[in-house]
């Protein structure tokens, strides 16, 4: 009877440890906002005297998750994860200036994005998450106008890109880094058949890369 209970105990102690293993880290539900700024291959454009003149800015918020997985066990204090963010909105102001007139182009996106999270905690209450998601752009818009009348307005079904980039958590307080390759095909909505830029066909869509810097909290 003795030899029964002492083996209860000593798995009751060892389940206790596995639970409590320093190395564990916990799920994270996020949300965060930040600056979203376009890199200078924006709507295809590379030349470099574009981007001199033009004025930009942005915004972006996101609502997320990090599953970790910690029977996926790397080392002490670091493991696999599933980030998730189950909506992104962002927006860009591009500003272009020609006098007399000026021409400014604002684009809107609703996106989600998933994919697989490396965390790593150095300390207590401090993690770094780097993190490579597939990025799915669900709507899009497209506004142009010149001296505050609408130029036209394009619109965009689902597309696709990559984001990829690093978090810095301090207990609930995140900081983060993000690089995205969005691609969109935009269509005007007055005319038919008039695409922006060069997406007149499904593998030539705009693409529109950006960095963002952001912050904001983990639960």
């Amino acid at each position: 009877m003795k030899r029964t209970s002492l083996a209860i105990l000593m798995v009751i102690i060892a389940i206790s440890t596995q639970a409590q293993n320093s190395g564990d880290l916990e799920n994270q539900f996020y949300f965060r906002f930040g600056y979203s700024n376009p890199t200078g291959s924006y709507f295809g454009l590379d030349d470099p005297q574009y981007w001199d003149l033009v004025s930009k800015a942005g915004g972006t918020l996101e609502l997320g998750s990090i599953f970790i997985i910690n029977s996926a066990a790397l080392a002490d204090g670091l493991r696999l994860g599933i980030n998730v963010d189950y909506a992104e909105f962002s927006y860009n102001q591009l500003k272009e200036p020609a006098p007399p007139s000026r021409a400014y182009t604002g684009v809107l996106k609703l996106a989600s994005k998933v994919g697989p999270s490396l965390s790593y905690s150095p300390a207590p209450n401090l993690v770094f998450d780097v993190f490579v998601k597939a990025k799915i752009p669900w709507i899009g818009g497209i506004v142009r106008w010149i001296n505050e009348e609408v130029d036209d307005v394009y619109i965009a079904g689902p597309g696709i890109g990559v984001a990829t980039g690093v978090n810095v958590r301090y207990r609930f307080l995140m900081f983060g880094f993000e690089f995205d390759s969005d691609r969109m095909k935009f269509e005007s909505v007055d005319n038919d058949g008039v695409y922006f830029g060069n997406a007149s066909d499904d593998s030539d869509k705009t693409p529109m890369p950006g960095l963002s810097f952001t912050f904001g909290f983990s639960f």
